[in-house]
């Protein structure tokens, strides 16, 4: 009897931060987050990503009452007929091209976790680039939420680089942008942070913190600086200006850092060990 050896595959994910506002104590968000991936893909929507470039989720399938909605991204260039070169001729023609076909297509695999509302995707290096898929989301979701929602879309970035910027030897300059949580915290004093942004109604939050002439800003004495630089990580961005471990002074932008998270898993069941490694990371928001 032939023995059936399981496949083993590992890859790294990485994730977006999707958050549908103002949250009413009454809504299922869950359900709401599940509809609004599967419109996406039901409704068919592309978006124009950069130049020629096209995006669309092509397949999706999920997994025990879409706990887990997973299928392909796809990336495709579409061309204009006019103006193309005959080398035969010599001539300047415009060509007829069948509407429903398009060149250069590439795809990489998407997990969207309702219950955590993050949006994943297995890191590859075929040219889809995470700043595209940021693109595709931002532009596309917002066509389908109703219209007292509005949707945002933040990177999940890596905590390595929160933790330079708190630990650099000085630090000169920060600015952060957030905007507040679905629920996924555990810092009290992030907690409190956050709840006051939703309180208020306060959608976004900007700030800027100098340090005054060469002096360090002791990001360390201020829980508000520092509980916002946190909330960064998964809900806006922060840039800072410090000095590194070699004296010298450097610009850091936590967007050039996107958080990658290592998957071990087999064939078929990558779905589901991308949902518990997911739901470890992050409680329900």
């Amino acid at each position: 009897m032939t023995e059936h050896r399981v496949k083993k595959r590992s890859f790294n994910i990485s994730m977006f931060n999707i958050k549908i506002s103002p949250k009413e104590s009454h809504e299922d968000f869950t359900e709401l987050y599940s509809n609004l991936i599967k419109s996406l893909h039901n409704e068919n929507i592309a978006i124009n990503t950069r130049g020629e470039k096209w995006m669309e989720l092509r397949t999706q399938f999920s997994i025990e009452d879409n706990k887990v909605l997973y299928g392909k991204l796809t990336y495709y260039t579409m061309l204009d007929g006019a103006d193309w070169y005959n080398r035969r001729t010599k001539m300047i023609e415009t060509v007829e091209l069948d509407e429903d076909l398009y060149p250069n297509a590439k795809e990489i695999e998407y997990y969207f976790i309702p219950e955590t509302h993050r949006f994943c995707f297995i890191n590859k290096t075929n040219g889809i680039a995470m700043s595209q898929i940021e693109i595709f989301l931002r532009e596309a979701l917002p066509k389908l939420i109703v219209d007292n929602k509005e949707v945002l879309v933040n990177q999940e970035l890596t905590s390595d680089v929160i933790e330079r910027i708190i630990n650099a030897p000085k630090l000169f300059r920060l600015e952060v942008g957030i905007s507040y949580s679905n629920n996924d915290l555990s810092d009290e004093f992030e907690e409190l942070f956050d709840d006051e942004l939703r309180d208020s109604q306060v959608q976004n939050l900007n700030m800027i913190a100098k340090s005054f002439k060469s002096d360090t800003i002791k990001i360390e004495k201020s829980k508000l600086l520092k509980a916002a630089l946190k909330l960064s990580q998964s809900n806006g961005y922060a840039e800072a200006t410090i000095q590194n471990e070699e004296g010298k002074k450097e610009n850091v932008a936590t967007v050039n850092y996107p958080r990658k998270e290592l998957v071990l898993s087999s064939e078929g069941n990558e779905h589901k060990d991308v949902y518990n490694k997911v739901m470890n990371l992050f409680r329900n928001g």
